[in-house]
């Protein structure tokens, strides 16, 4: 995959959406990328990074901060992230604490990307940017 320059790099757009909601389809068909330029791993060169949710609860679970992701985030061009925030909240209070850190981060990441879009039933709703 080439490398974009400085002027032609985009800000990121964050995905967000219930489980199963074509996230990760609306972002391929938009963006024209393909599987394999998808990775959950923030140190990957690919332009999506999927299962950012994932990701935070990794790094809570190696005693990490996960506000240290964010300049990796910001290097993305998607970032997509399961809706962990509804529904009854947890007795465990790590999973308390994972769905209270990935609420926060998805707030950073908010302000700083250039787009976000929430996905419901494979319809986008642009909350910030894009189109509309």
């Amino acid at each position: 995959m080439p490398e974009r320059s400085t002027e032609e790099k985009k800000a990121v757009i964050l995905v967000t959406g219930g489980l199963a909601q074509g996230k990760l389809d609306w972002a391929l068909a938009r963006s024209g990328y393909t599987m394999e330029q998808t990775s959950p791993d923030p140190a990957s060169p690919a332009p999506i990074l999927t299962g950012l949710e994932e990701l935070v609860r990794g790094t809570l679970e190696k005693g990490g901060e996960p506000e240290s992701l964010l300049p990796a985030l910001l290097e993305k061009e998607y970032v997509l992230c399961r809706e962990v925030g509804a529904g009854i909240v947890p007795i465990d209070p790590m999973e308390r604490r994972w769905r209270e850190e990935t609420g926060r981060l998805c707030c950073k990441l908010a302000e700083r990307a250039g787009g976000v879009v929430r996905l419901w039933c494979g319809i986008p709703q642009w909350l910030k940017g894009g189109e509309g």
